[in-house]
């Protein structure tokens, strides 16, 4: 294997590979540490510190897409013969990059068991350096009438949605907060919320160590959303946190009021102060195509990282996709679990404070 070694300045770092896979690097005298190293078809980038971040580009003057995971310092890369560009760069100093990381899961109709799902999932996104991991629609208790058809619960099923619902805050978001801070990490999370009125919502909420920051209930409902929950009143919201303002959607939301391109919410999040989007979702598989086009489209449309939760299997009498996953500002899928249970991340472009949470 050849290996190619140099010291590069920070935010600098730029090499050039050639359609002879040639490995070209520009030259300076401090900054971080990278290796590359031919093996057959691939390039196997190792660099130093843990903390940079490795890009890619067609040109010098980019756009850049980042390669490599949040904590990871090292990179398999298939060659494919084009001209393409690489940088190391580090956050500034008191910096470090926003990291995402999503879950597909298979909710269960109890709230215990699902909550030690996310648990473990909280624990393993924390251990690997992710700042917020986003959970599927009605992940904490799940849904057992739900359905793609106007089909009415049964009275046992409405009576399991209305019992088990809770407020905000309440006993499942009081100990999701103490985990959030005993892990320093931050979620968002579906669930069935309670108002004081006893009406039910499908609400997304985001918590972090230092509480929860807010909600977003469903005000786009579909098959028998309508019989199940009462409506949410806002399309349009972002909530304040930490790590920046989130622009909240879920589900059937991404297509907007007509389901459909023209109406994605992504823009008039972005306007209204969305450093990134965040959607909890339980998408049918019957409609996978419509995901792929609205997960891909609100980032594009919004130039804003998306990242998307999505339940898999059957939710009630639904068939759920899986496929959570975080796409890039340019609508490119980065990652993606597929259609089945796991747990993605990527570091974004985004900044936030090095002390955060």
């Amino acid at each position: 294997m050849n290996i190619c070694r140099t010291k590069l300045a920070r935010l600098n770092l730029l090499m050039l590979l050639l359609p002879l896979s040639v490995l070209s690097l520009a030259h300076a005298a401090t900054g971080p540490e990278l290796r590359a190293g031919r093996d057959q078809q691939y390039l196997n980038f190792s660099w130093e510190p843990l903390d940079a971040k490795l890009s890619e580009a067609l040109t010098l003057n980019g756009p850049w897409l980042t390669v490599n995971t949040a904590a990871v310092n090292s990179c398999r890369y298939r060659m494919t013969g084009a001209r393409k560009f690489f940088r190391l760069t580090q956050p500034p100093p008191g910096k470090k990059w926003l990291t995402l990381a999503a879950v597909t899961m298979h909710g269960v109709p109890n709230t215990e068991t699902n909550l030690a799902t996310m648990f473990a999932r909280m624990t393993e996104a924390a251990s690997r350096g992710a700042d917020l991991v986003v959970f599927p629609e009605v992940a904490l208790q799940q849904c057992p009438p739900w359905a793609e058809y106007s089909r009415t619960p049964t009275p046992a099923e409405m009576a399991y949605m209305t019992n088990t619902a809770e407020t905000v805050p309440g006993p499942s978001t009081d100990i999701l907060v103490a985990k959030a801070k005993e892990l320093g990490i931050h979620v968002v999370f579906g669930m069935t919320e309670k108002d004081e009125a006893g009406r039910i919502y499908n609400t997304a909420v985001f918590l972090g160590p230092g509480g929860v920051f807010g909600t977003h209930r469903k005000s786009i409902h579909v098959g028998n959303d309508s019989q199940i929950w009462s409506r949410g009143t806002q399309l349009i919201q972002v909530v304040a946190s930490p790590l920046g303002k989130a622009g909240m959607m879920i589900c059937a939301e991404m297509g907007g009021e007509c389901g459909c391109i023209d109406t994605v919410p992504g823009p008039r999040l972005a306007a209204a102060g969305a450093d990134f989007l965040v959607t909890s979702s339980a998408w049918w598989t019957g409609a996978a195509g419509l995901y792929d086009i609205a997960t891909n489209t609100n980032a594009l449309r919004a130039s804003r990282w998306h990242v998307v939760a999505e339940q898999v299997g059957l939710i009630g009498y639904a068939q759920c996709y899986g496929h959570s996953r975080i796409v890039d500002p340019r609508g490119t899928v980065i990652c993606d679990t597929g259609a089945n249970e796991g747990l993605i991340m990527r570091a974004t472009d985004i900044l936030i404070d090095a002390g955060t949470p």
